[in-house]
């Protein structure tokens, strides 16, 4: 995720679903593993001469640790740790989750498109399939993995075979992985929850 696209239409979406889920599964705590990247904001211009973007109004309007502040009974934790290298980002992921308490999380991985595409090369903007199942296998039974995923460009439905590809990966029937969405809000993305089990 990248502070430019913080507090848009999507994350109003995004943050209805987690904390109505939240409140539904009384769980206690949402972890957002921000996969973190850093933004360059550009500047305006005033009369001609160029200035740069004042850091109160970037941390005003695109702060992502801003949502820590919300209102709420349930903690809001970030993982922010700048997404640079894959191996170290989710070694440390993983450890930073057995450290956790015994609280019912939600762990939500949180990147700026979703799952790996399936016949292209992944980038940043992605989460592999085995990375998303060891992050599953490093969760405690009972929490609650959420998934963002951006629709693709191509036309070509997306929501059913991303939610397939979600439950391939961490090893779970397809029926156990569900969907939340406004299309009347953001129409473009979805979010892939799953309840993992005790068993």
């Amino acid at each position: 995720m990248k502070d430019i696209w913080y507090a848009d239409n999507r994350d109003l979406v995004k943050w209805s679903v987690l904390i109505k889920l939240a409140q539904i599964h009384h769980i206690d705590k949402i972890i957002q593993v921000a996969y973190y990247r850093d933004s360059e904001f550009h500047g305006v211009q005033i009369d001609g001469e160029s200035h740069s973007i004042p850091s109160e109004v970037i941390n005003h309007f695109r702060k992502i640790h801003n949502i820590e502040g919300l209102k709420t009974d349930i903690e809001i934790c970030i993982y922010d740790k700048v997404f640079e290298n894959r191996m170290d980002y989710h070694a440390n992921l993983l450890r930073y989750l057995s450290e956790l308490n015994q609280q019912k999380c939600i762990v939500f991985l949180d990147p700026d498109t979703g799952l790996q595409p399936p016949k292209s090369r992944a980038g940043y903007q992605h989460v592999l399939n085995d990375e998303v199942k060891m992050i599953w296998d490093g969760m405690k039974a009972k929490d609650t993995l959420v998934f963002y995923q951006h629709g693709n460009l191509s036309g070509k439905p997306w929501k059913e075979p991303k939610r397939i590809q979600l439950a391939s990966a961490i090893g779970v029937d397809e029926h156990l992985v569900k969907i939340a969405d406004s299309q009347s809000i953001a129409h473009d993305v979805s979010f892939y929850y799953c309840l993992k089990s005790i068993s």
